[in-house]
């Protein structure tokens, strides 16, 4: 029984969102345990910000933009390569 390209790249893709949702449970409390009691003099007070908000409106379009070509640039080849006709 020959199978798509397209269920692998699905079970990967399933594969890799389960791995990580994965490690992510339970994180907060597993960190909260180990600190212990060292936490409380660990605590250091940081500086009151100013008044003065140094952020540029739509600073992060260059990001968004290159996340966008990184994903063009990962998934076209993978769509027309399955396109091409076998012999």
């Amino acid at each position: 029984m020959k199978t798509s390209p397209a269920f692998g790249i699905a079970l990967i893709f399933l594969t890799l969102v389960f791995v990580l949702v994965s490690t992510n449970f339970g994180q907060p409390e597993a960190a909260a345990k180990n600190l212990g009691t060292a936490s409380l003099s660990m605590q250091v007070p940081t500086p009151t910000q100013s008044g003065e908000d140094l952020s540029e409106i739509g600073s992060t379009d260059g990001i968004v933009l290159m996340g966008f070509v990184l994903v063009a640039i990962v998934t076209l080849p993978v769509l027309f390569h399955g396109r091409r006709k076998k012999r």
